[in-house]
């Protein structure tokens, strides 16, 4: 039943895309697929940002918005790209796949961008590629989803780690550090959730660790009660949630208030951010997640990054720093290609630039290899337990 709804899914989303891609070329012809419209012939580059910029997840799209503007405004006080004035046209895709669609077409066919940074949520960007890869421009996402790695999209590149990378780390950690044997899983129902469930399922297989329960719940959910009960009758060693912050600080504190005293930890850095604790509180004390980024190192890239969003009265999130770390990286790619796409496109595929995230360069699936570190709440702050290799 739930591959035939995820077919059903991916069908209509296909069904939407070809729509809007038709209604978008027969709208306009001032704008090519590959963004060289009126952008490329002024004194801008125009650039999109893909994000959830209302509902609940619209903290994540301000964090993204806040990276690339830092950027921008750095690399356009440093002269531009060859010359020209980077622009921004913000998208927001609401964290659906149909928004995501939409938005994306609009940018690329009305907008004329060259580029696309986002989505943040996988679903969302799993669809929006299938937009943004026909027409063939740049699309930097910050999905987690293995399945962004097997869509053949020479255009699509994943600024962050991918969950094949972030489950193996984290899991090893919890088998050999933490010597746990039987983990609950407790997991937001989306494309996000399930495959990186799916990812520390198989990774389990050589560590002698068991799943004992798969509970789900929805994005946006307040009451886990129901899940929270049934994990703490299986005598679980620990908890692994898949989610963001918003949903895993009230996991946490409800699990507080149910009496289920175990370690809780995530696969990955979705709930990296200040407002976890800000929520979460003593709850989300000891809360182990693997990361690619440490805001607290002592790095020339962090502490220009730092000093810029304090300029600027911008909160220096994981985040926002992500996000300007990908509009550093398609800055220099755009300004190798010399205002050609496919140029463009080919030195994104083969570049070597050191950020606030570490190095950073592309597999032939568009991915980052770095390996991560493993991360803990402690007091109040987010310190790294265990260096990346």
């Amino acid at each position: 039943m739930a591959n035939s709804t995820k077919l059903i899914g991916k069908k209509m989303v296909m069904f939407m895309v070809l729509a809007i891609l038709l209604v978008g070329c027969s709208a306009t012809n001032t704008s090519s697929g590959n963004g060289s419209s009126a952008s490329e012939g002024g004194d801008t580059i125009k650039v999109g940002l893909q994000a959830p910029m209302t509902g609940d997840n619209a903290q994540y799209g301000q964090d993204m918005k806040n990276g690339v503007e830092l950027a921008f405004k750095k690399i356009n006080s440093d002269g531009g790209i060859n010359g020209k004035k980077l622009k921004l046209i913000v998208g927001d895709d609401k964290a659906t796949p149909s928004e995501a669609v939409a938005v994306v077409n609009k940018m690329i066919m009305n907008n004329g961008v060259k580029a696309i940074i986002g989505g943040y949520n996988s679903s969302p960007t799993l669809a929006a590629q299938e937009v943004s890869g026909p027409a063939k421009v740049l699309h930097l996402n910050m999905g987690a989803s293995p399945e962004l790695s097997k869509q053949n999209n020479k255009y699509l590149f994943r600024v962050i780690l991918t969950g094949s990378v972030y489950v193996p780390a984290v899991m090893r950690y919890m088998s050999e550090e933490k010597k746990v044997k039987k983990i609950a899983a407790l997991f937001e129902n989306t494309d996000y959730g399930i495959t990186m469930y799916d990812a520390a399922k198989e990774s389990t297989k050589e560590l002698g660790v068991e799943f004992i329960t798969a509970e789900k719940y929805n994005p946006g959910d307040k009451n886990f009660s129901a899940q929270l009960s049934k994990i703490k009758t299986l005598n679980a060693d620990a908890v692994m949630v898949v989610g963001l912050y918003n949903e895993v600080a009230l996991i946490e504190q409800q699990a507080r208030q149910a009496g289920l005293n175990v370690q809780f930890f995530s696969p990955d850095d979705s709930m990296y951010s200040k407002q976890l604790i800000t929520l979460g509180g003593d709850a989300v004390e000891n809360h182990i997640f693997a990361s690619m980024i440490d805001l607290n190192a002592d790095t020339e890239e962090m502490n220009e990054f730092k000093k810029l969003a304090k300029e600027n009265n911008i909160p220096a999130q994981a985040n926002t720093a992500i996000a300007y770390d990908a509009a550093m990286a398609l800055a220099k790619a755009l300004t190798e290609g010399g205002g050609e796409a496919e140029k463009a496109r080919d030195a994104l595929a083969n570049i070597q630039y050191n950020g606030i995230t570490g190095p950073i360069k592309f597999d032939k699936n568009g991915d980052r290899s770095n390996t991560p570190m493993i991360m803990q709440v402690q007091k109040g702050d987010f310190v790294v337990i265990k260096e990346s290799e």
